[in-house]
């Protein structure tokens, strides 16, 4: 399917309805990848990817770029990262301060 044909019928659908791989019950889509000398999309979920290194980056990056960590958490949830995730691939503590964190901010 071509990009363009994907978005045509994508934009009769509900905005806030998960994408799922392969029937209603399959994996959510959490990344949209591509890359500049390879012209094709892929989608990934959570089993193509170790969402322990993927959510730990996101950390790291966000600690070492000084990137706000309510637009951290936005970005997570957004993406399908939540904290029922987090908890499986980083554990309670870092699962617990998301969670506190985005619902003192109203994201959860």
């Amino acid at each position: 399917m071509k990009v363009k044909t994907l978005i045509k019928k994508l934009e009769k659908m509900d905005p806030e309805a998960e994408v799922r791989l392969h029937d209603k019950t399959g994996e959510s889509v959490l990344f949209v990848l591509c890359a500049k000398k390879y012209p094709d999309v892929w989608l990934q979920t959570e089993g193509d990817v170790d969402m322990s290194d993927e959510i730990q980056a996101r950390f790291d990056d966000a600690i070492e770029n000084g990137t706000d960590e309510l637009d951290v958490y936005m970005e997570m949830l957004e993406a399908g990262i939540d904290v029922s995730m987090v908890r499986k691939y980083l554990g309670d503590n870092a699962a617990e301060h998301m969670q506190n964190f985005c619902e003192e901010h109203g994201l959860i």
